[in-house]
């Protein structure tokens, strides 16, 4: 039996592949096997509908958002140790594993309900100017004053907060909400130069260079700061360029 993908189904295809899983499980053989598929049927679609909401998350008001992730990580949590149960002393289909991870990580992506990144449109370059930041709630990341910032780039992004500020202090710059936000990574090579900047979800593998967006709060909480002084970190950028650009190399879904 295969995954059914709930992130790229509607609500209502949903449910006729979940009576499918359902009819199928019956149908298993009267053996030990089709014993246990048929026990997991109730946790295997808890798990997909938890998928489901997660990647609706957004929809909530946000001060509901918490208590959602919350009551979603319990179900992932225990769905699992019943499937885990249910397969004791014996390895559990692949299938059912990556029924489980693909709950955990739509948990994981549900943390970037209603993100909102901030993107330079060009056409040319920008030195990031420093920009008030405003109160500590939400989860914000921004680049460091200084940043030579290449057209596409998101110059920062945030959740559960208002960006008001940081947007009328970028003129510039567009809005754009994502299911999950990125980061740019400053590639360089033997000689300390700076080749091309790499733009990637956050949530996917971890790219070589220089990350240029530091993350400031998390979930209203102080995790980082800037380290550097503008004008130098500016003037050390110029000195590693070979032109006037950086080449961008855009990766995933923005």
């Amino acid at each position: 039996m295969s995954s059914l993908h709930p992130e790229t189904l509607t609500w209502t295809a949903l449910l006729a592949k979940w009576m499918d899983f359902a009819r199928a499980s019956l149908a298993a053989p009267k053996d030990a096997e089709g014993d246990r598929w048929r026990a997991a049927v109730p946790a295997v679609i808890n798990l997909q509908a938890v998928t489901f909401a997660l990647a609706d998350l957004a929809r909530l008001p946000e001060e509901e958002r918490p208590l959602g992730r919350d009551r979603a990580e319990l179900l992932i949590r225990e769905n699992t140790a019943k499937l885990h149960d249910i397969w004791r002393g014996e390895p559990m289909p692949d299938s059912l594993l990556e029924i489980s991870a693909d709950a955990r990580a739509a948990l994981e992506r549900s943390a970037y309900a209603g993100a909102v990144e901030l993107i330079w449109e060009g056409p040319h370059s920008m030195v990031m100017p420093a920009v008030p930041i405003g109160d500590e709630t939400g989860t914000l990341a921004v680049m460091q004053p200084g940043t030579i910032v290449m057209p596409g780039e998101p110059v920062a992004w945030w959740v559960e907060r208002d960006g008001g500020p940081i947007i009328h202090a970028l003129p510039g710059c567009r809005q754009s909400e994502v299911s999950v936000p990125r980061q740019v990574y400053r590639q360089l090579d033997e000689q300390g130069r700076i080749t091309d900047d790499v733009v990637a979800p956050i949530m996917a593998d971890l790219h070589p260079g220089m990350p240029l967006l530091v993350p400031l709060f998390e979930q209203g909480r102080p995790i980082g700061h800037f380290t550097l002084e503008a004008q130098a970190w500016e003037a050390h950028q110029r000195a590693a360029m070979a032109g006037g650009m950086i080449p961008v190399e855009f990766l995933g879904e923005s």
